[in-house]
C-alpha cells in the first residue's frame, strides 16, 4: 500500500470516530490490559524488567474513571529473580478529551506484595502508583493507551522491609 492511500485511510477512520459522542463513555464498564518495560530500583541496585497490568472499574463521566488494578513488576537483581505485585484503587482523570484522542493522569493507593523480600514468606505493605498517558481510539469503544508510569512498593515481613521504585512505559488496550 502506498503512503497517500494509507494516510487517506487513517484520516477517513479518524473522521468516522470523530462523529461519536463522548457521552457514550458515561455509565460504562471500564476494562484494560497492558504491559511493557520498566526500571526497578531498590537501595543500592537497579535493573531492567517487565510490567503487566489489568484493570476493571467504571466510567462515571467521560473525564472520570474509578477502577481497581492488579500489577506485576519483575526483574533480576544480582542474578536473583525479584517480583512485586500491587493491588491498587485508582482514580483516572482525562485532562483533554477529543473524539478519538484523550490524555489522562491517574493515581492510586493500595497494597504491595512480594514473595522475594524474604524467601518462603509473603511480604506486604504500602503500594502507590501514578501514570500519564493518552488513549487513541482504534475501534468503537476500544483504545490503544501508551503510558509512562511510576510505582512505589514497600513490602515487609518479619522485620525485613524493602522500598522498590519502578518507572516505565507500558502499552495498554482499553475498553469502555
Amino acid at each position: 500500500m502506498n503512503r497517500p492511500v494509507l494516510i487517506a485511510a487513517v484520516l477517513a477512520a479518524s473522521a468516522a470516530f470523530a462523529q461519536r459522542d463522548r457521552s457514550e463513555m458515561e455509565g460504562r464498564v471500564y476494562a484494560a490490559i497492558g504491559g511493557g518495560g520498566s526500571l526497578l530500583m531498590k537501595p543500592g541496585d537497579s535493573t531492567l524488567g517487565y510490567d503487566l497490568e489489568v484493570r476493571a472499574g467504571y466510567s462515571f463521566i467521560p473525564k472520570l474513571q474509578v477502577y481497581v488494578a492488579g500489577a506485576l513488576d519483575g526483574g533480576s537483581f544480582s542474578g536473583a529473580t525479584f517480583r512485586t505485585e500491587q493491588i491498587v484503587a485508582f482514580g483516572q482523570y482525562h485532562l483533554w478529551v477529543e473524539s478519538a484522542l484523550m490524555a489522562y493522569l491517574r493515581a492510586g493507593v493500595g497494597v504491595a506484595l512480594s514473595p522475594d523480600v524474604v524467601p518462603g514468606s509473603l511480604a506486604w505493605g504500602l503500594g502507590a502508583a501514578s501514570g500519564l498517558g493518552v488513549e487513541i481510539q482504534v475501534a468503537p469503544n476500544v483504545f490503544l493507551a501508551p503510558e509512562f508510569f511510576y510505582r512505589y512498593s514497600n513490602p515487609s515481613t518479619g522485620g525485613t522491609g524493602l522500598s522498590v521504585h519502578t518507572i516505565g512505559m507500558q502499552l495498554g488496550l482499553v475498553y469502555y
